[in-house]
């Protein structure tokens, strides 16, 4: 099966999906700061809240993406699919994270 980037389908290794999630947080990071750099220096009104909201969005759908990563992680570690329930739960959430980029490939 082909593994692509936004699908959930498949299992990726410990490396990609450590290299997939460094991608993400880059990519979110540049680009918030990049929007809030962008409409704090508008000379056409005050659009300074929109730099933010562009970074919170592009943040969440970063944050979809890494838990479709998170979830082809699992498969290959041989963990239930609800396992990525457990990132709602602060402090725990962490210990997940880590799990799931320190376990070995069950196959």
């Amino acid at each position: 099966m082909k593994d692509t980037f936004i699908s959930s389908e498949g299992c990726i290794g410990r490396f990609i999906y450590i290299v997939r999630l460094v991608l993400l947080i880059a990519v979110s990071t540049f680009v918030t700061i990049q929007a809030i750099s962008y409409f704090d220096h508008w000379h056409h009104g005050n659009y300074s809240p929109l730099g933010p909201f562009i970074g919170i969005i592009v943040w969440l759908i970063c944050l979809f993406l890494g838990l479709m990563q998170m979830l082809k992680r699992l498969r290959d570690i041989g963990k239930p699919a609800y396992w990525t329930l457990l990132m709602l739960i602060p402090g725990i959430n962490v210990l997940v994270l880590i799990y799931t980029v320190l376990a070995r490939s069950k196959s």
